[in-house]
């Protein structure tokens, strides 16, 4: 293949796997109904993993040279372990090789593709973008139901708010002078827009992590966030509840000052009642746990055995979620594999300061905090943000790394 060719194809690539994160982030067949029967994201991922393998020999990055996708490729091992012994063992194998198969080899073909940090910047604008439009067919397309927000086929008001946290301080790598300026108005919108949209869910896991990312906006030292950039998200905020004010169910928020008596926390089907048993259900089976996609099915038989109304409940924290359905050791790997991340984007960040990937660690490592927060009240173990952000933190890791090695030779 001549050196020609060789580029042709690197670049529809890159180009064809950009297309394949938008699908993965923006979901269009939430909005475009004639797209769900074609399954977009898996059609996309299959044809982008095709044509990698037809030019793997160009990407040196090693798999297992990476920490990251060491660690992850344990947490699958862990996941397809548990599959034999679920409680509903169809339902585990369909769900890992039918629905998170695909999302896990996209970290490994980020990791393999998004080499630089050029491309770096470039695949989280694609993401940033997407999640805006799909933020949008939210303002526009959804429903109020009992003055919450919900939009979509697979998210319900919570999940929209931890859509939209998730991404929100990904759009302040994109307001600086460097970018153009549509890059920056776009960026300004989408961050309104992710606030409004998190106010109108009425979700109040989701405006605990707004809060959070608001806090590490506003007053941590950073070399990105500018006091300029602080003003804009005060105004932004402004904006936003000028906007939606009439829209917003204040009265939901202001009973996080009011757990004692809510029942949705205390009650025997409240979130307490179920962490506890999820808990239970990872101690029962340490190693296994009750397998993957399987609380639903563990916590209504559970509740069949004591005599109690069936009632089928997701875990509503992705730390339990992890633990109860793949063990103790998945929920290590989870949780370590979270720290990594973490850790990496602060080595990079201090490292780089405003140059180079820092810049973007920066920011990545608020995004990170703000997801992991809004997370923790939601079964989003196995969510595609969270396997971009572990990728995202493979990819610098092997930059950082690249970078040393090519110092230290010059040092030499």
């Amino acid at each position: 293949m001549t050196l020609t060719a060789n580029i042709k194809n690197s670049k529809l690539l890159l180009f064809l796997f950009h297309a394949w994160s938008f699908l993965l982030i923006a979901r269009p067949q939430d909005y475009i109904e004639e797209l769900a029967t074609v399954r977009p994201a898996l059609s996309a991922g299959i044809i982008v993993i095709i044509l990698y393998c037809l030019n793997h020999a160009r990407y040196k990055n090693s798999i297992l040279g990476n920490q990251q996708c060491r660690l992850y490729l344990f947490l699958l091992a862990a996941m397809v372990f548990s599959i034999p012994f679920a409680y509903y063992r169809r339902g585990a194998f369909e769900f890992f090789f039918g629905k998170y198969l695909i999302v896990a080899l996209y970290l490994f073909l980020f990791y393999k593709i998004i080499d630089r940090e050029e491309k770096i910047k470039n695949i989280l604008w694609t993401a940033c973008l997407g999640n805006s439009l799909y933020l949008l067919s939210a303002l526009y397309q959804g429903e109020s139901v009992a003055g919450r927000l919900r939009f979509g086929q697979m998210l319900d008001p919570n999940d929209l708010a931890f859509f939209a946290v998730s991404f929100l301080p990904l759009n302040f790598i994109y307001i600086s002078s460097k970018d153009t300026w549509w890059k920056r108005i776009i960026a300004l919108v989408n961050i309104t827009l992710s606030i409004m949209i998190i106010l109108m869910t009425g979700s109040r896991g989701g405006f605990l992590a707004l809060g959070i990312v608001s806090l590490l906006l506003f007053f941590t030292k950073a070399e990105v966030i500018k006091p300029s950039y602080k003003v804009i998200v005060g105004s932004m905020t402004v904006i936003a509840l000028i906007y939606a004010g009439s829209t917003i169910d204040f009265s939901r928020l202001e009973t996080m000052t009011q757990l004692g008596g809510d029942y949705n926390v205390w009650d025997e089907t409240g979130r307490l009642e179920v962490w506890k048993k999820g808990l239970l259900f990872m101690l029962s089976d340490p190693l296994t746990g009750v397998g993957l996609s399987c609380f639903a099915e563990a916590i209504g038989r559970d509740r069949l055995s004591r005599g109690m109304q069936d009632i089928w409940q997701a875990p509503h924290n992705s730390l339990v979620q992890i633990g109860a359905e793949t063990g103790v050791l998945g929920l290590y790997l989870f949780i370590h594999i979270s720290y990594r991340a973490y850790e990496i984007f602060g080595r990079v960040r201090r490292k780089d300061g405003d140059q180079k990937n820092g810049y973007i660690a920066e920011l990545a490592q608020i995004a990170f905090i703000g997801h992991l927060a809004a997370s923790m009240f939601l079964s989003q173990a196995y969510s595609g943000i969270w396997v971009l952000f572990i990728a995202l933190s493979a990819s610098l890791l092997e930059q950082n790394k690249t970078e040393a090695i090519q110092l230290s030779s010059q040092l030499r």
